[in-house]
Parts: structure tokens; sequence; C-alpha cells
């Protein structure tokens, strides 16, 4: 009742839009700041509301085969192994035939720092017919987010997120995949598949 009570008015509370970032050691040696990863964490009445509205749009985006076939990635039943052995028959099908094949490798490892909200909102979401109290709870749910950085014991100073995917959230994955969803289409026109 709380979270539809919500949804209905679009609205999404401070306190659910307030991250601690924590830096994770990865491996590596333990002095450089590249061997870490930042894990945010936030309010768990939050993650569980994220994780029914992904649920919800990631059935809308396969109901409606919004989602383009090659994507794999987040997907129920699809990872990145599917993605590479479905390569990989490809390529030797490629090879039986005696064609020539280019293989473009795309790195997202830095991609979730670079989304533009605007952009996601206006542009991706609205054209996928997200609109209404759906649209808004979700521009709400992005915006206005502060976080807070903590090493041990320390704790930064509050700043402003006012770009990325949410690192560590339940629906950042899917509204990621709807970012870049159009850049395989994009890749087809160059015959990349």
């Amino acid at each position: 009742m709380l979270y539809n009570q919500l949804m209905s008015v679009a609205y999404v509370p401070c306190a659910w839009k307030s991250a601690v970032v924590e830096p994770v050691f990865k491996k590596g040696v333990s002095g450089s700041v590249q061997n870490y990863h930042p894990i945010s964490l936030t309010c768990v009445v939050s993650k569980i509301m994220e994780r029914i509205v992904s649920d919800r749009i990631r059935n809308h985006l396969l109901a409606n085969n919004i989602l383009h076939s090659a994507q794999h990635g987040f997907l129920k039943h699809r990872s990145t192994i599917t993605k590479l052995i479905e390569c990989f028959n490809d390529w030797i099908v490629c090879a039986q035939d005696r064609c020539q094949m280019t293989v473009v490798y795309i790195d997202f490892r830095e991609a979730f720092d670079v989304v533009s909200h605007e952009k996601l909102f206006r542009t991706i979401l609205y054209h996928y017919r997200i609109c209404g109290n759906a649209l808004l709870c979700l521009k709400n749910f992005f915006t206005g987010r502060t976080y807070k950085t903590r090493v041990n014991s320390s704790l930064a100073d509050l700043a402003d997120l006012s770009t990325d995917i949410i690192q560590g959230s339940g629906i950042g994955p899917v509204m990621f995949l709807w970012y870049i969803n159009e850049l395989i289409a994009l890749l087809e026109t160059w015959y990349c598949s």
C-alpha cells in the first residue's frame, strides 16, 4: 500500500535518495584507488521499491519488444556467457564460410558514470511510452540525490549526484539497458551485429 500510494503521487522520500558510498577492495595492491569499487548503501525500503519498479519496467520492455534481441546484460536467462556463446557460434559459421569478420568490443566499465539524466528521461523514457506518474516518479528517484563517502570511520561532506546510473541500485541496470539500447541499432547500420 505504501509503494502504491507513493507511485500514485510520484513521490520519493528524500531519505530514500541519500546514500553512503563505501570503497570495497577488489584485488591487487590495496594502496591503489583503481583496485576499489564504490558501493552505494541506501535505504532498504527504497531498494525493495526499486526492485518492484525495475521488474515492471523490464516486463514492459520485454512484452513490447523494446529491448534489442542482441541485448544480453541484466536479463533473465541471458548473460555475458550467453552472448559469448552466440558470438562464438557466429565466428565459427563465418570462418567455415570463409567470410571476413571484424570484432568490436565496447568497454562499459565506466559507463554508469556518464549517463545523462536529461537524455535518459526526455528522450528514452518518453519515447518508449513511459509517461505520467511513472515517468515523474522515476525522474524524482534520480534527481535530488545526495551521497557521502565513507572510508573506515571518516565521513565526507554531503554532495549532489547529478549524473550517473546509481551504483548498487536495483533499478540502475535496467535503466542502463534502456540507455544503450539504441546503440545496437546504430551499430547494425554499420553491419555490426
